[in-house]
């Protein structure tokens, strides 16, 4: 009911703020557990507290911008105290509540993760659905009115917070992670030492003065990349989810595509998230994207490269190349992708890349190899000084290793950005020879 302020009742004026903490609460119309329900509200609603008894609040609700327009009047409406609170719900209060993380601070991973948190119905277990349904067939989840509204918000877009979705830990010595594997278990004599130790530039405070400065591609995916760049980040969903067979398994169905109802989507960024590339010789190519699918899948990773963590792969089709940027060959050595909050000039990078050489031992292998082997490579340091001001910016240390079935070389490729004069791990990749 919607109940205008009057001598008889506490004006907004006097009202305190308050917010929900629950990730749907029912607002009532009167202070009973049994009483109607007049609106339904995500966690860090608004309301203005009138009135506290019995544990009962009674409240005025105006409407939420994340579920629509204002309500034309305030409603009047009672909520249990204990859901309210006088500070907005943190991430770090969600915990692993799903839906309270995804509306403290909504983005498409926190869409995501809620999604595949929802509890399943009994028939769309995978124990029942491999007895009804038929491979790739449609798996039909019911409504939920919570989801449905968290499902709009993100259609419509958000803006994300580059403190919630960028996180690097703590200040780190590259070298600790230049590891050289051997084989030492299969009788191969061990990796040769490095003829001599890495040397990494002095550091000190130069492009990146806070972490919101720069997201590479490398350590983080769309949430992260559009809260650096200040786009917001959209989920189109495209699909419905199906029933699917994981690799080198069968005949059952062992999971299905997507989360929840979403089987397959678009993520969408406004402004379009600018990616740069620069190169081994300091050439900046630069690439827009306004539209990408989604690649959401459930199946695990099975073989290859790939980001033991978070990383965007290398933009394809849809990215539109910026005029006034080299234009990078297919085969060109890009040594960093990344993402600003502003533009990078086209002639302002440099870079330089230093080898330390190794080798191990091949043994034989008839009639491929008929006698063992010195393979010879190399650490490489890669610096990108963005500025030129002699300051490194940007490191990429190359690793190898023995591969598993080959003996050639295998990489990782390890990327650190230099914040405010400390070295941070952002992100790497892992190379591995597959059957």
């Amino acid at each position: 009911m919607v109940v205008p302020a009057n001598a008889q009742t506490p004006t907004v004026a006097t009202a305190k703020p308050r917010y929900v903490q629950g990730s749907w609460v029912n607002l009532r119309e009167a202070a009973q557990p049994q009483a109607r329900v007049v609106a339904q509200v995500p966690a860090n609603t608004v309301v203005q507290q009138l009135t506290e008894r019995d544990g009962w609040c009674a409240v005025l609700y105006a409407g939420d911008a994340r579920l629509g327009p204002p309500l034309p009047q305030p409603l009047q409406a009672h909520v249990a105290c204990n859901l309210l609170a006088d500070q907005p719900l943190t991430l770090a209060q969600a915990g692993k509540d799903a839906a309270r993380a995804f509306w403290a601070a909504p983005s498409p991973n926190r869409l995501r993760a809620y999604g595949n948190a929802l509890p399943r119905p009994a028939a769309l277990h995978i124990n029942a659905l491999a007895k009804t349904h038929a491979l790739d067939t449609p798996v039909q989840y019911p409504q939920r009115p919570e989801w449905e509204a968290a499902k709009k918000l993100l259609r419509a877009g958000v803006l994300l917070r580059p403190e919630q979705e960028i996180d690097r830990g703590q200040p780190v010595n590259p070298l600790d992670d230049v590891k050289l594997a051997t084989r030492a278990k299969d009788n191969i004599p061990a990796v040769a030492p490095l003829a001599a130790q890495p040397v990494l530039p002095a550091v000190s405070p130069s492009y990146f003065r806070t972490h919101a400065g720069v997201a590479l591609l490398h350590e983080t995916d769309a949430d992260g990349l559009a809260a650096v760049s200040g786009a917001r980040a959209s989920v189109i969903p495209t699909g419905a989810p199906v029933g699917r067979f994981a690799r080198h398994s069968g005949p059952e169905i062992e999971y299905v595509t997507g989360f929840w109802d979403v089987g397959t989507a678009d993520l969408a960024f406004a402004p379009p998230l600018t990616i740069y590339a620069i190169t081994h010789q300091g050439l900046v190519g630069a690439h827009t994207v306004r539209q990408r699918a989604w690649d959401i899948s459930n199946d695990a990773h099975y073989c290859g490269g790939h980001y033991p963590g978070r990383g965007f792969d290398d933009p394809g089709e849809e990215a539109e190349p910026v005029r006034g940027y080299a234009k990078l060959s297919d085969t060109a050595q890009v040594l960093a992708r990344l993402v600003l909050p502003g533009k990078l000039p086209p002639d302002a990078v440099k870079a330089r890349s230093k080898r330390y050489a190794t080798s191990w031992l091949m043994p034989a292998d008839p009639p491929y190899r008929p006698k063992p082997e010195r393979k010879n490579t190399a650490v490489t340091v890669h610096e990108i000084d963005l500025d030129r001001d002699g300051v490194a910016d940007i490191l990429r240390i190359d690793v190898p290793s023995p591969g598993s079935m080959s003996y050639e070389p295998v990489f990782e490729f390890w990327w650190y950005v230099n914040v405010n004069g400390q070295w941070f791990r952002a992100g790497v990749w892992v190379d591995e020879e597959c059957t």
